[in-house]
């Protein structure tokens, strides 16, 4: 038995809005602050960035964990920290040395911001300090300026990630729609309830809420029993249901294209790709749009197909052999080989098809 001992929910509770509302105006955040902090003392990961805390890698850490989990990004942080362990070096790389170190981690934008907000950071000469200060920078949210502001520099201000907007609701009961302006505000002033209590380090107590809600207040089946906010809090005392109203979410656009690729012993023809923000500065094989479900009717071989999805779109491309002459395509450049096509910062469906590509070499020319 591990004692991870799921929510489970009593007969189901009704109780009026003047009901949740008093409960709410006498939730006591000094015991529940000391008991959550008690509780991470004991059980907080080691994670790299949590040793030592400087500024620069609690804001890379910051930036990298804006939805990525954790088990994710560790490796990255490490490399990152290794290629760039201070901000003068990562601001005097070129952009696509980051976008190559970044490569499968995703939200490119991310990189694009951290390389210009380094660059930022060292022409005035040190790092912000105040959240206000954090949130003139690229890519630095108000959550964002909240965490490295409290964490790097011990300011009281507060955080509302998605983990811990998930705690917040569930410990007051609050299960209208974030989204809406007037249940957003009630969420920040909870967090703000942690931290602006004198006492007691507010980086430490917003890293404590944030591992809470990674740990143990997860999206489905909670684990109240783990939970060292369970005699706080309302969803749980009062035997409320803990689950969360969906959050509504745009379905992504399908693309339908081709990827040209020259005959074998061909040199391979990348070229960077310009639209958008999101794959701006990566670089693709060349081809065009197709009109609906793919199915190419120009000249060539077709080699197999790849799908990949991105954040705002998914992608299914057909790779075709055919000649590809390079100065036909704006911001080309010839590659040797699949290896040396591999040293600069490659779209997922580039990556994907160089893996077609090797496996025509042995005769398995397939989908991927």
């Amino acid at each position: 038995m591990t004692g991870r001992i799921p929510f489970r929910q009593k007969d189901p509770q009704t109780f009026s809005p003047e009901q949740l509302v008093a409960a709410r105006k006498s939730f006591d955040f000094t015991q529940a602050r000391e008991s959550l902090l008690i509780w991470y003392g004991h059980v907080a990961r080691k994670l790299p960035w949590r040793d030592p805390i400087t500024p620069y890698r609690v804001w890379v850490s910051e930036i990298m964990l804006q939805q990525t989990t954790v088990s994710v990004v560790t490796g990255y942080f490490e490399r990152f920290m290794a290629r760039f362990p201070t901000v003068e070096s990562l601001a005097s790389a070129p952009e696509s040395d980051l976008l190559k170190l970044w490569e499968g981690l995703g939200y490119y934008q991310r990189a694009r911001n951290l390389h210009r907000a380094a660059g930022k950071i060292v022409a005035a000469g040190d790092f912000p300090r105040t959240r206000d200060e954090w949130h003139l920078l690229p890519g630095v949210g108000p959550s964002t300026a909240g965490a490295i502001a409290s964490i790097a520099f011990g300011e009281r201000e507060p955080i509302l990630d998605a983990n811990v907007r998930r705690v917040n609701r569930r410990l007051l009961h609050v299960m209208e729609p974030p989204e809406k302006r007037d249940i957003l505000d009630q969420l920040w002033a909870i967090s703000r309830g942690f931290v602006a209590l004198p006492g007691r380090s507010p980086g430490e107590t917003n890293q404590a809420l944030m591992e809470l809600g990674a740990t143990v207040c997860r999206i489905r089946v909670p684990l109240c029993h783990e939970c060292p906010l369970s005699g706080y809090c309302l969803t749980s005392t009062l035997s409320l249901d803990p689950n969360l109203p969906a959050i509504k979410k745009s379905p992504r656009k399908k693309v339908f294209r081709t990827a040209l690729v020259g005959a074998p012993g061909d040199d391979l023809v990348l070229v960077v790709r310009s639209e958008g923000r999101f794959l701006e500065g990566l670089w693709d094989f060349p081809g065009e749009v197709l009109d609906g479900e793919p199915a190419f009717r120009g000249e060539g071989r077709i080699l197999g197909r790849v799908s990949h999805v991105y954040t705002h779109i998914e992608e299914e491309v057909l790779v075709v052999e055919v000649p590809v002459p390079g100065k036909d395509y704006p911001n080309a450049r010839s590659f040797f080989g699949i290896d040396e096509a591999r040293s600069v910062p490659l779209t997922g469906a580039a990556k994907k098809i160089l893996k077609i590509l090797e496996n025509g070499k042995k005769g398995d020319i397939r989908h991927v």
